[in-house]
């Protein structure tokens, strides 16, 4: 049993991923909770996967079926979850069948079944499923009080914490006296999201606990249940030393890029890189890791969503650089999530923990319109940039991410949303000259930072970028130090040929 020193009331950790950070720790000790939701919700996966978790702390399980499935086929699907401990099983975790009990003696011995093995096994955890099950063979809403009070006061005084299973509705929460006199309530339940249809789990009520109430999505697989809720554990956290207004800063090393910078970007800045098709904005974000890790051997993610680590190996290689060898020296990490499996809530979490574990001062996404492009609500786009901002911000990383312009569009993102969000802004657009295109860059925004404006021809080729600025132009004069323009190829074949005649 953990119990957490910060808050007077002990906690029983659920074992499942990000759940006891939504309860405000974990289930309180001696609580009454109930999970609601329709069949095939994951209540009873839930249940299970706290019991066993918990027995691995010492914490003995009871649990009680009612008039559900048998315990035997119960332990069919039981055991196909990594979860499942034999050794624990009828040990520190035990199974009672009161389904054949209510059929041959009622509904008034269950209270006294109950306690007898309670009092027998002592557990820490009860779990009863379904509760709901005694609701329905109790005849008045006054008998349903009745009987609801009296189990509680008996798990209660027995200093069991207790979770009570049941497919109740909204309709349930108001009219139920069952609701009145438990501790808390988790709902699970199955809503469309974005056109997807996703499992979400609530924490309505959880008394004397500073709870997160929002829906968070989950998944069960053969681990169990899988909580995403970057809400709670993507927070904001300063850096700066305090009466330090001195931000340190990075350069890209890109060499014509970090002299439109002046003295380069701020640690924890996050920078849209937007454009339309074939403006550069994937070199630009490949150039930008490359030179960290070759120039200052700082670590970079890209966490892409288009392209595969082998085409992104390929697009290097043809740029010069050998991106498969910064891979395996664990200077850089490539992430790919194929756009069509792309769930937000969970891959925000999945970006969050990589780049943390790879302690990654450089991180690229692209792109930002593929990440969110199943989002249909404004609100929620702003809501995951500021997520995706808050992560790098947290690292004292820099971000580059990417994200597609609609063409013949005049806006500076996918959603119109971004480029408020973010510290600042690359804009790297195409121009029709004559029969030929040619590509320029403009650092449209970046704050706090004294930068140049306006737009610079690009020429991407072997090197990645090169940008015309005043720099290139004073180190081409540095190469022709007379300041002599170079002629063209057909001037000076034809003063050699001059010369020839005169001589």
């Amino acid at each position: 049993m953990s119990v957490n020193n910060s808050t007077t009331i002990g906690r029983i950790e659920t074992g499942v991923g990000n759940l006891d950070a939504v309860l405000g720790g974990g289930l309180p000790e001696r609580s009454v909770t109930v999970i609601a939701g329709p069949p095939g919700s994951g209540k009873t996966t839930l249940s299970h996967q706290i019991g066993f978790h918990a027995a691995g702390k010492g914490v003995k399980s009871l649990y009680f079926q009612t008039l559900g499935e048998p315990t035997a086929k119960r332990l069919q699907y039981l055991s196909q979850f990594s979860y499942f401990d034999t050794a624990k099983f009828e040990t520190s975790v035990r199974f009672v069948d009161l389904g054949v009990l209510i059929r041959s003696e009622g509904i008034d011995s269950v209270i006294g079944l109950i306690m007898e093995h309670i009092k027998r096994e002592k557990p820490a955890l009860v779990v009863i499923d379904s509760f709901k099950a005694f609701g329905d063979l109790l005849i008045s809403q006054e008998q349903s009080r009745k009987f609801n009070y009296e189990l509680i006061i008996h798990l209660i005084a027995w200093e069991c914490t207790a979770l009570l299973l049941g497919e109740y509705s909204d309709e349930d929460f108001r009219n139920n006296p069952l609701f009145s006199v438990i501790d808390g309530v988790i709902t699970m339940t199955q809503k469309e999201v974005s056109g997807e249809q996703l499992r979400m789990l609530r924490a309505v009520k959880m008394r004397g606990t500073a709870h997160n109430r929002d829906h968070h999505p989950f998944l069960i697989d053969s681990d169990g249940i899988q909580l995403f809720a970057p809400r709670v554990l993507i927070r904001r956290t300063s850096h700066n030393r305090k009466g330090s207004a001195v931000q340190e800063r990075c350069m890209t090393g890109i060499r014509d890029l970090d002299s439109l910078l002046s003295d380069g970007i701020p640690r924890g800045t996050s920078m849209l890189v937007a454009g339309m098709t074939g403006t550069g904005k994937t070199v630009l974000l490949l150039n930008f890791i490359y030179e960290g890790a070759t120039q200052f051997g700082e670590k970079g993610i890209i966490f892409s969503f288009d392209e595969t680590q082998d085409k992104l190996y390929l697009a290097a290689h043809e740029l010069g650089w050998d991106l498969e060898d910064l891979v395996d020296r664990g200077l850089v990490e490539i992430v790919f999530i194929p756009q069509p499996e792309v769930l937000v809530e969970e891959h925000l979490l999945v970006i969050k923990d990589r780049a943390e574990a790879m302690g990654a001062k450089r991180i690229a996404l692209d792109s930002l319109s593929g990440f969110l492009c199943k989002i249909d609500t404004p609100q929620l786009v702003r809501e995951k940039v500021y997520q995706l901002a808050t992560i790098v911000q947290n690292l004292s990383a820099i971000g580059f991410f990417s994200s597609e312009v609609p063409y013949g569009s005049n806006q500076m993102s996918r959603f119109g949303i971004e480029e408020t969000m973010l510290d600042g802004i690359i804009f790297l657009s195409l121009a029709a000259e004559g029969r030929q295109r040619k590509r320029f860059l403009e650092i449209y925004k970046l704050r706090h930072t004294e930068h140049q404006l306006g737009q610079h021809p690009v020429m991407i080729g072997r090197g990645g970028f090169k940008i015309a600025t005043a720099a290139a132009d004073r180190r081409a004069q540095q190469k022709n130090p007379k300041n002599v323009p170079k002629e063209k190829t057909h001037v000076r074949k034809k003063k050699a040929s001059q010369k020839k005649r005169v001589k």
